[in-house]
């Protein structure tokens, strides 16, 4: 038998409990809670990412996740300065997901040390409208604006190569361009 209300709880020592609760939620740090979206079955992740973003000519080759499945917390963040906006060098976290899919797509192709090419991660809100106002294939609430998004490409691999395996995946978006794949960790859909 559950004892646990049987003792009077006030008002106040309820509320104190919630805070509490709640305040511990707020400061355990962003990566103690892996997102289910963010696994992968063993085999199809090697817990390293190299990329090149195009934009800036910044190389990053690092291991991101730890063994266990957790992420590393510098290489995380160093991540998420390479996959900053190139218009306005802001930075936004990027949701580990995300990697974890780049790194399922390159693993899974057999792309072996060939770095992806990043040509466009996060997009700052005046970035994106700046894009909007040149083209109608911009969307307004882009996942690229939230940190959800990135657009690839791996010398020596096909785009088509790209597509198929991320359509595959089915774990979010999928884009076909000319130069590029889009991949999103949003709702799963094609175009």
């Amino acid at each position: 038998m559950d004892h646990f209300f049987e003792t009077p709880i006030s008002r106040r020592s309820l509320l104190k409990r919630a805070l509490a609760g709640g305040t511990a939620a707020l400061v355990l740090p962003w990566w103690a809670a892996i997102p289910a979206r963010a696994s992968a079955p063993a085999g199809e992740v090697s817990g390293r990412i190299a990329v090149v973003n195009l934009h800036t000519n910044e190389s990053l080759r690092i291991r991101y996740r730890n063994k266990d499945g957790s992420f590393v917390p510098q290489a995380i963040s160093r991540l998420n300065h390479l996959f900053r906006c190139h218009y306005n060098n802001e930075e936004m976290p990027i949701d580990p997901a995300l990697y974890v899919l780049m790194d399922r797509i390159h693993t899974r192709l057999g792309a072996g040390k060939r770095s992806l090419q990043l040509i466009s991660g996060y997009r700052s809100p005046e970035y994106n409208r700046f894009l909007r106002a040149r083209s109608n294939g911009v969307a307004k609430k882009s996942y690229h604006l939230k940190g959800m998004a990135a657009d690839i490409a791996i010398k020596g691999i096909s785009l088509q190569q790209i597509r198929d395996e991320a359509v595959t995946l089915a774990q979010g978006g999928v884009g076909d361009y000319d130069k590029f794949i889009h991949v999103d960790i949003g709702p799963v859909r094609t175009w």
